[in-house]
């Protein structure tokens, strides 16, 4: 891996998925040793997997989850191990869209 940016220099990453497929994702991160995530339970939408607003007729929910990383190439890690385990562990791709953004933390 690259050696991390400056102290304050970041890559985050904002993932949105199913909220099935958030517990699997929070046990990648943990594998990895991401020192921490902030997650977010009972997100509603609509996405290229449907509508889920927790309800009887638009069943299921998101969570979104929001990671910190000092070193760019973790990010890289964590999106090439997430579509493995999609690859590898689900019939049928859960709802999961991540966006990667650059920036610095300033407190």
């Amino acid at each position: 891996m690259a050696s991390p940016a400056s102290s304050g220099d970041r890559v985050f990453l904002m993932m949105i998925c199913e909220t099935l497929f958030a517990q699997r994702m929070s046990e990648l991160l943990d594998e990895l040793s991401v020192p921490g995530y902030t997650r977010f339970g009972g997100v509603s939408g609509v996405g290229e997997t449907g509508r889920h607003e927790g309800t009887a007729i638009w069943p299921g929910s998101n969570t979104i989850i929001f990671v910190a990383l000092p070193d760019p190439d973790l990010a890289d890690e964590i999106m090439r191990r997430a579509e493995r385990i999609i690859a590898d562990e689900y019939q049928k791709r859960p709802g999961f869209a991540v966006f990667k953004m650059h920036g610095t933390q300033i407190a």
